[in-house]
């Protein structure tokens, strides 16, 4: 049974169908997780998270597409507000000054280019940015999409081009802020 067919037996309520789904996916989520946090104690915390939020919401979610694919993006926009909650915190408790946390100042920057790209992730048409996820999120190769999807390698090519140019155009913007952030005054 594939995970869309694991799905639809979750939202009917299949307590088994969704015990597969968590062990086929749960490691994968917490390693995710752990790239964002580089703590293992939330990494697991926040993928025990994401699976409780799926069962109880499981009669209201539509996942139409890559069950995979969809839960790397849910732990991945979970982690990003557990950073920023964190750094927000963080943030309050110290004192004001300009010099301190540095690496805390990059992850937030960081963060904001990640929301930049969800935006135009976004952006892109359905078939675009479902091949655009199932590359990058799921790390699957050309053939294996086609196969999923049952297109041709070539429309998955076309697709990741058009992916790329849309991207290229939401974060034009900031790369030119950066580049004029680069010319020493």
């Amino acid at each position: 049974m594939n995970d869309l067919e694991l799905w639809q037996q979750v939202q009917s309520g299949n307590e088994e169908a969704f015990q597969q789904l968590f062990y086929h996916h749960h490691t994968a989520l917490v390693n995710r997780a752990y790239h964002f946090l580089r703590d293992e104690e939330s990494a697991k915390d926040l993928a025990q998270d994401l699976f409780v939020k799926l069962w109880h919401q499981r009669l209201d979610l539509q996942i139409k597409d890559s069950v995979k694919a969809y839960l790397h993006r849910a732990i991945r926009n979970i982690c990003i507000n557990h950073l920023q909650k964190r750094k927000h915190v963080a943030m309050d408790d110290q004192p004001e000054r300009e010099d301190y946390a540095p690496n805390a100042q990059q992850e937030l920057q960081t963060i904001d280019l990640e929301k930049m790209v969800q935006v135009a992730i976004s952006k892109m048409p359905e078939a675009c940015r479902t091949i655009f996820l199932l590359r990058r999120m799921d790390e699957l190769s050309l053939k294996e999409i086609a196969g999923e999807l049952h297109i041709s390698p070539k429309t998955v090519e076309n697709q990741l081009t058009k992916a790329r140019k849309i991207l290229a155009q939401y974060l034009k913007p900031l790369l030119h802020l950066f580049w004029i952030l680069l010319i020493p005054h």
